[in-house]
């Protein structure tokens, strides 16, 4: 018998292994296997189970190491798919998909041999360093660590010498999996006794704890009684206990109570409208995708549970996606109050590793039957899944920027055509993409056009910055603040929206115009005031705000900009009594962060929340009457032919969280560009007339949906050899697109936006074409047309971000 084996490594091959006669019977597709690869051992994912293969010289697996597999055949036909629509090898696939910190691998180990010199005066300095190194780690230490403590890119040549004069030994050691299975030992008292067996004190206090409470785990016993370890041993001895091993499944913490659940809740006629097309089918079992398009307010998420309710009654399971953690703690709290815990997982990066390694499991078995998480959920092995919801489907946050570059809510769709599942796309303000899709595909549209209860939408009025404070126009216009005093005086809550973070956006030196930027990455550095530091948010390089400029030694550094911790700073200035806070990637960056002040925020004890996009995603609290934009202008001037509509998007859903309660609610916008037709139509709550204006234009210039993309990012170390490396291909990528049709279109090459990141510096070459098939292609070839190692060419499918 043999397997082929995908393991994470950037090959699309996978490899052929055979399996020893004593695992014959384990083995299974979904489960993980050590594996010989080179010089390594190294963890593969059992993709298929052959009976004979043309490889020779096939080397057998190692160790088996899951008892049960981690996804069955459908979830590897979806893994499958991804791993080719977005060109990312099905190894490397796997284990984005999969929980982190299970796998293991060899490292090279080096430790001191015996033969090792009292004296080594008379080798170079590299080799008496390197032993010097070892000499403190008696039991040796991995190359890679090795290479760190010494300060060192390479130490084979080093290594290679001492080993040869056996100073040394190296070899492979197989590590130790992060994250393993949680096990427990149980104790319970036999029964019946023994006869005539002596108990000491201690011993019959424990047997009395175990006659009144029953089997017990060991660590109960541990905190009733001290030093009981070597009672137990004892006591089982003398057959009085039976002792057993039990896994123990680690849970993600419950979520804090966030807003009101009433399950008895009536729908409304177009939400029962909605629901029977959803149950239909549901019910049917068959691919049925719909946008559920419904203004802020109007009852989407009460849809969606009411179709879980359905799914859940049918005896299926259901998927319900959100675009940021944020927002999992309130819909938590829903759900936990609306089905049994014991059939709830959620998935997302806030939950540590372990528990996330559990509720994998837990779904797998079919135990979990409603799986709520972030955009990685997708990927979680839901048994019958009937049902798929994405709410907010139009965030950009569904897509994936790092490593795998995959977008859940196009996977979503995905994964309910493979499987036969209704798939609803929620938004106020759908993608333009899927209303289209409602208009020219066979995706259902079903429409809230009314807010619950009979609430009506917010009044939005848009404020000309340029007509408030003369030369240099101020943070607040004089509407907002008395529209935020007004509120506070009636004891309700404002929400400030800003899509900036860090006190300011940048320092600079009013003598010679330097700008503080991050030495490795083409943009200026965020000032955060409070900490006194400047840090760069894409690589994390951090500096203490300087008091002298670097280039000509004035002292007069400005800053400028804004960002939330301005905004916070003044608006608590202009408020003294108000009770301020703020939520933003920085002010969230700790475990229960956001969750703390969103409940701070449900309890009424925040009057001011000020925020960046984290704050306008279907939070529901209904004690905000006022939300005031600080700025509306920042998206609409960034590269990227969907400005206009991420414009639209987050002016309609931060405006959106205002007035969902008793009272009616109002928003300010503030703009330099109070005529922009994006802004004027978001005022005016208009999606249709948006849609038709950016179709039109999208057609017109043959954008998306009216054409495919993928994106090259070619990029390097090394600038000129990148520039060198983009200029080149770009002939070569007209002249294969030329051969195969002339289909694709081939754009630039450019710099990216952001020119350097992470010290590397960044072109792109852009292909649009309406045959993917096509564009793979010609992705495929120009990546084989690469042969420069120390160049990375990255590919984008369907890019969303252009920076």
């Amino acid at each position: 018998m043999f397997v082929n084996v995908a393991i994470s490594i950037p090959s699309a091959a996978t490899f052929t292994y055979g399996v020893p006669d004593d695992m014959e019977g384990q083995i299974a597709v979904g489960k993980r296997v050590l594996v010989p690869l080179g010089r390594r051992n190294v963890t593969g994912y059992i993709v298929e189970s052959i009976f004979s293969t043309d490889t020779p010289s096939v080397k057998d697996i190692i160790d088996l190491l899951d008892s049960e597999p981690l996804f069955n055949a459908q979830d590897l036909e979806f893994y499958r798919w991804i791993s080719e629509y977005y060109m990312y090898p099905l190894g490397k696939t796997l284990k984005s998909s999969l929980p982190g910190g299970i796998d293991i691998e060899s490292n090279r180990w080096v430790c001191l041999s015996d033969n090792r010199p009292v004296e080594n005066s008379d080798l170079p300095d590299a080799q008496r360093n390197i032993l010097g190194i070892l000499a403190d780690y008696p039991k040796g230490l991995s190359v890679t660590k090795l290479k760190k403590t010494a300060g060192r890119k390479s130490v084979i040549s080093e290594l290679k010498g001492l080993q040869d004069l056996q100073f040394i030994n190296v070899g492979d050691r197989v590590g130790k999996a992060t994250i393993t299975k949680k096990q427990e030992t149980r104790v319970a008292i036999r029964s019946p006794l023994p006869p005539n067996v002596t108990l000491t004190e201690k011993q019959g206090k424990i047997c009395e704890f175990l006659e009144r409470h029953g089997e017990t785990d060991i660590s109960s016993l541990r905190s009733e009684f001290k030093n009981v370890r070597a009672t137990i041993t004892s006591m089982e001895k003398k057959g009085l206990l039976d002792m057993s091993t039990h896994e123990v499944y680690r849970s993600p913490a419950r979520s804090p109570h966030i807003g009101k659940e009433n399950s008895a809740i009536r729908l409304n006629e177009q939400q029962e409208k909605a629901l029977g097309e959803i149950a239909e089918g549901i019910t049917s079992h068959r691919y049925f995708p719909c946008l559920l398009h419904g203004v802020t307010g109007s009852g989407k998420t009460e849809v969606y549970l009411k179709a879980i309710e359905e799914t859940v009654a049918l005896g299926g399971s259901a998927i319900y996606l959100v675009p940021e953690i944020t927002l999992t703690p309130q819909l938590m709290s829903r759900i936990q109050n609306r089905f049994d815990g014991k059939i709830i997982a959620i998935l997302h990066s806030g939950i540590g590793q372990s528990a996330k390694y559990d509720e994998w499991r837990r779904i797998q078995r079919g135990d979990a039957r409603i799986v709520v998480g972030a955009r990685s959920a997708i990927f979680a092995p839901v048994r019958d899944l009937r049902l798929i919801i994405v709410d907010e489907e139009h965030d950009s946050s569904y897509k994936q920027g790092e490593h795998l570059p995959y977008n859940a809510r196009d996977l979503a769709i995905v994964r309910a055509k493979q499987g036969a599942a209704t798939v609803i796309l929620g938004s106020a303000t759908p993608a333009i993409q899927t209303y289209f899709n409602t208009q020219n595909r066979n995706f259902k549209l079903l429409e809230l056009t009314r807010r619950v209860a009979g609430r009506d939408l917010p009044r939005v009025d848009i404020i000309d910055m340029k007509q408030e404070g003369g030369n240099t126009p101020p943070l607040f216009s004089r509407p907002l603040i008395d529209a935020v005093r007004e509120t506070l005086g009636a004891g309700k809550q404002t929400l400030l929206f800003l899509n900036r973070r860090g006190f300011h956006t940048f320092l600079y030196c009013l003598d010679c115009g330097y700008i503080f930027k991050c030495l490795n990455c083409s943009v200026s550095m965020t000032h955060h005031m409070n900490d006194g530091y400047l840090m760069c948010h894409y690589c994390n390089f951090r500096v203490k705000a300087p008091p002298a400029c670097p280039t000509c030694g004035g002292s007069r550094i400005h800053s400028y900009g804004m960002g939330t911790e301005r905004v916070e700073e003044e608006i608590a200035t202009l408020f003294p009594d108000a009770r301020v806070g703020r939520m933003d990637s920085d002010s969230t960056s700790r475990k229960g962060a956001y969750e703390k002040i969103l409940t701070s925020l449900d309890r009424g004890e925040i009057d001011i929340l000020v925020g960046t996009q984290m704050i306008t995603k279907g939070h529901d609290f209904p004690g905000v009457t006022l939300v005031g934009v600080v700025s509306a202008d920042t998206s609409l001037n960034v590269p990227d032919f969907r400005a206009a509509e991420k414009t639209f998007q987050v002016l309609t859903q931060v405006s959106g969280r205002g007035g969902r309660g008793d009272s009616p609610g109002r928003v300010i916008v503030q703009t330099v560009n109070p005529n922009n037709s994006t802004i004027r139509l978001a005022r005016d709550h208009n999606y249709i007339s948006f849609y038709h204006d950016e179709i039109a234009m999208r057609q017109g210039l043959g954008y998306p949906p009216f054409s495919r993309m993928v994106n090259l990012v070619i990029s390097s170390t090394n600038e000129a050899a990148a520039a060198d490396c983009a200029k080149k291909l770009h002939p070569v990528a007209r002249d294969m697109a030329q051969l195969g049709g002339g289909t694709v279109a081939v754009l630039g090459p450019a710099e990216a936006p952001l020119y350097k990141v992470k010290g590397r510096y960044r072109w792109q070459l852009l292909l649009k074409g309406k045959n993917i098939p096509a564009l793979h292609s010609l992705a495929e070839q120009i990546l084989g047309y690469n042969k420069d190692s120390t160049l990375r060419i990255k590919v984008d499918v369907d890019p969303v971000n252009f920076m």
